[in-house]
């Protein structure tokens, strides 16, 4: 299952973008992903949580928007607005 070693470089490039910013409080992670891209969505969004577990990721969603291309690529990090979270 190879869904778990893109999973798990999902998780890893996130985690050094949200240190890179501050630590904001990650909600969720926007791909597209192609149906020619050889990733099985329902596959990844499993991996994608278990390779969460531990991390600062964890209970994090996926948003995965499916193309009829090639394309897989993270396009959005969707991040709490500190002002809802002071509310």
């Amino acid at each position: 299952m190879h869904e778990l070693s893109i999973a798990v470089s999902i998780v890893d490039a996130v985690c050094e973008e949200l240190q890179r910013r501050g630590d904001p409080r990650l909600i969720a992670v926007h791909l597209t992903m192609g149906a020619l891209s050889g990733v099985v969505k329902e596959s990844l969004l499993f991996a994608y949580d278990a390779a969460c577990e531990g991390t600062p990721l964890a209970g994090t969603q996926l948003v995965i928007e499916e193309t009829p291309g090639e394309e897989f690529l993270v396009t959005a990090l969707e991040i709490e607005d500190e002002r809802d979270a002071a509310d």
